[in-house]
């Protein structure tokens, strides 16, 4: 079964997957992106199962396969010789974001869910309004 797409589940994992890797060797921030690789020649023992698959008692790694996806989304890139890889600035805060950090974004890339947000927030504030004005002093 070979994919030609990283499942978003599977995407999220393999980045966090990455990201554990680098914060134990590295630490947190972006200042050693570039002094950490990663390779494509994992042996399956170091994987995770959602990282490869077993077909006839093969073993058959996806980590190529994902990290060239991922590079295609601007989140790794690889280094000249095709082997090992790296996080992209990008790549490293997208995954070390807080859920807060990922909301905003989120937010940030849809203006209209904000407005809607906001439009809601503002009837809800006239509804209160109404009602106390009715209900007087």
């Amino acid at each position: 079964m070979s994919k030609s797409m990283i499942e978003p589940s599977v995407e999220k994992q393999f980045l966090l997957w990455l990201h554990k890797d680098y914060t134990r060797r590295f630490g947190y921030g972006v200042r050693n992106i570039d002094k950490c690789d990663f390779y494509t020649t994992y042996s399956v023992e170091n994987l995770p199962e959602e990282f490869y698959e077993i077909n006839n008692g093969m073993a058959r790694s996806h980590v190529l396969e994902y990290a060239k996806e991922l590079e295609a989304k601007g989140l790794l890139r690889f280094a000249e010789n095709g082997l090992k890889f790296h996080f992209t600035k990008e790549g490293y805060e997208a995954v070390s974001a807080s859920k807060c950090q990922r909301f905003l974004d989120a937010l940030n890339r849809n203006p209209g869910a904000l407005a809607l947000a906001a439009a809601i927030v503002s009837v809800g504030s006239l509804i209160v309004a109404i009602l106390a004005l009715r209900n007087g002093p």
